[in-house]
């Protein structure tokens, strides 16, 4: 087993399911040391721990490259052909959880650092690698080191989430619907990728606005309701309300992203049958997009609420997260550096699409608006599921495209 893929089996054997990330950070400040590196340790709460990381000259544009060292749960531990913290290799596969969202990207960030640090390769401004905890719930490491300042000077960032699918899945209608693809535009790519996976260059991914709307009534037993308050009746004025005003915004569209996506996801109301309810809550998740930012919205949700009540009802409004949407122009240096240098790399076409799920740019982006992001990384689609797996071939592949992608960055 070469060295690099020893690095990626250390950190997936490491259990960092919904936190414990220290355990990555220590292993990652060691192994920068071991090479001349200096990093910074940021603590999010006990055992919960992000990595700052910084190489170059400092006399130039900053180039961030963001990675995060959470996992999700492992799941159904009878449906892994091999255990979920194994890092067991089949057929030129890693299999884990992690593999492929995202110890594979962040490790082969930690690695192209490493690479170039040991080349000495004259680097005019800074890398700085972020290894972050918390980002599956709630990007909390990201928005930790946003207020840290760690944003503020980013001219670009790479994100190394996973950016690829198994060949053979361009067939399927899904896939090329999810891709925006049609069946001839997919059989193209299909023929001329010589590799196992099609991959992508993500320079957009949508927003996420997530709340709570809580009614405040009166019990009371339900034969005699006149002396209650119903909380129930309230909350359905204001979903109806909220219904019209999700109507009128469903021409605001981005070019790449599509729509504003609303849907709501959970409605709670009462204890029992007979009880006339005293609270009652509804849930909403926004996929949000720039052309309507999240402020806007919040905005027109606040706005009902007033007017409801005002007119008697007890609502009150728990913003649960408020995550921006990101687009880059496709004509942005990062994304034409990164275009030209992918395709020679994995030796196919990669076509720039946009995504509805969100990554730890978009906390990074609340503190510097003015960051080109791309998400590029090793890694396929079957992040969150059961035989997770890494494609050993492509992790070796992003390493070298890191290594010459920060070098003309920062060249």
């Amino acid at each position: 087993m070469d060295e690099v893929v020893q690095a990626l089996s250390d950190i997936v054997k490491l259990n960092t399911v919904n936190g414990n990330e220290k355990l990555v950070a220590d292993y990652l400040a060691d192994l920068f040391k071991q090479h001349g590196i200096d990093s910074t340790a940021v603590e999010y709460a006990p055992n919960r721990v992000s990595l700052v990381a910084e190489i170059g000259d400092g006399n130039g544009p900053v180039v961030g490259f963001d990675g995060h060292a959470d996992i999700v749960a492992l799941g159904d531990a009878t449906k892994w052909k091999a255990d979920a913290l194994s890092a067991a290799i089949v057929d030129g596969n890693m299999i884990g959880r992690g593999t492929s969202d995202m110890k594979s990207g962040l490790m082969a960030g930690a690695l192209a650092m490493i690479h170039l640090k040991d080349q000495n390769v004259p680097l005019h401004g800074t890398l700085r690698f972020m290894a972050t905890v918390g980002e599956e719930y709630g990007q909390y490491g990201a928005q930790q080191l946003g207020e840290k300042g760690y944003a503020k000077d980013l001219d670009t960032l790479i994100v190394g989430e996973p950016s690829g699918v198994h060949k053979q899945l361009l067939l399927q209608k899904k896939i090329q619907y999810m891709l925006q693809s049609d069946e001839v535009g997919a059989k193209k790519l299909f023929d001329a990728n010589q590799t196992n996976e099609q991959h992508f260059i993500e320079l957009a991914h949508k927003g996420s606005l997530t709340y709570t709307v809580h009614s405040k009534g009166v019990a009371a037993h339900s034969s005699m309701p006149e002396i209650g308050k119903n909380a129930i009746t309230p909350l359905m004025r204001f979903y109806q309300k909220e219904e019209d005003y999700f109507a009128s915004i469903k021409d605001y569209r981005n070019p790449v992203l599509g729509p504003v996506t609303p849907v709501v996801t959970m409605v709670k109301g009462g204890e029992q049958i007979n009880t006339v309810p005293a609270s009652a809550d509804l849930s909403v998740k926004i996929r949000t997009i720039p052309e309507l930012p999240n402020a806007d919205i919040t905005a027109a949700i606040k706005q009902i609420i007033a007017d409801l009540n005002a007119d008697g009802a007890d609502l009150t409004l728990d913003i649960l997260s408020d995550l921006r949407p990101m687009h880059t122009m496709d004509d942005a240096p990062l994304v034409k550096a990164a275009k030209e240098i992918g395709q020679a790399e994995l030796q196919q076409a990669l076509p720039l699409i946009g995504v509805p799920g969100g990554t730890d740019a978009s906390s990074f982006l609340a503190f510097n608006p003015d960051i080109d992001v791309i998400v590029f990384g090793p890694g396929n689609i079957t992040a969150h599921q059961v035989n997770e797996y890494v494609d050993l071939d492509m992790y070796h592949r992003f390493i070298t495209i890191y290594e010459k992608l920060i070098t003309r960055l920062l060249k």
